[in-house]
């Protein structure tokens, strides 16, 4: 098993319009692709892919976080995702699989005050562990949505 990281490029970033930011609660959507995660040396089937979204603040917590899988995953027999910092890689969103169309919800119970905090610079990350069959490097089709709401404290009133 070995990690293959990535950092997603800066066309896949979007920050949201004050008006989506009201109406859903977040600032930053990141977009990947399959083709982000198929990296072509990683043909092992417990291989993980880790995908660098973001450098966080260097005073910063994150309130809010939702993945929205629009296109499944195809060309492994297993694929889960986490969300999170490098700190805490899962904080945000635990493991859960991405291989069906589903919203995935903020992981239950993360105390945002503990986890998705520092007062250190930290990255915001994506893990895909892959496992069953298949490896990063097979993907054929997936996609999907990242929401969160980072904020910056020293940006605070």
């Amino acid at each position: 098993m070995a990690d293959y990281p990535v950092t997603l490029s800066s066309t896949r970033i979007s920050p949201l319009s004050t008006q989506e930011e009201s109406a859903t609660g977040f600032n930053t959507k990141f977009k990947i692709l399959y083709s982000d995660i198929a990296v072509a040396t990683s043909t092992v089937s417990t291989d993980t892919v880790t995908v660098t979204l973001a450098a966080l603040p260097a005073n910063w917590f994150i309130n809010a976080g939702a993945v929205v899988i629009s296109t499944v995953f195809a060309g492994t027999g297993g694929l889960a995702l986490t969300v999170g910092p490098t700190t805490s890689a899962a904080a945000l969103i635990s493991s859960t699989s991405v291989l069906t169309k589903a919203t995935l919800n903020q992981t239950v119970g993360t105390p945002i005050m503990t986890n998705l905090k520092a007062t250190a610079t930290a990255n915001l990350t994506a893990t895909f562990t892959n496992s069953v069959s298949g490896s990063p490097s097979a993907f054929t089709a997936g996609e999907l949505d990242i929401y969160v709401n980072i904020q910056d404290v020293s940006k605070l009133p």
